[in-house]
C-alpha cells in the first residue's frame, strides 16, 4: 500500500544485478505473492533462500 514492498523488490533486483547474477523468472511467474508472503510471514527464509536458489543465475 505505502511502496515498501516494490521498494525492498527494486532494491533487491539492483543486489543481484551488481553481484553478477540475474533472476532466471517465466514472465508469468506472481513476485507479487513471493513479496507479500515474505512481508506476512508466511514465506519463512528457508524457504526465500531456496526460492533464490533455483532463479539465480551468474550472468
Amino acid at each position: 500500500m505505502d511502496g515498501n514492498k516494490r521498494t525492498a523488490w527494486l532494491l533487491v533486483e539492483i543486489l543481484i544485478s551488481r553481484s553478477g547474477y540475474r533472476l532466471d523468472i517465466p514472465d508469468d511467474e506472481p513476485i507479487d505473492d513471493l513479496v507479500v508472503g515474505v512481508a506476512t510471514g508466511e514465506i519463512g527464509f528457508d524457504d526465500l533462500v531456496a526460492w533464490f536458489e533455483a532463479r539465480l543465475v551468474r550472468d
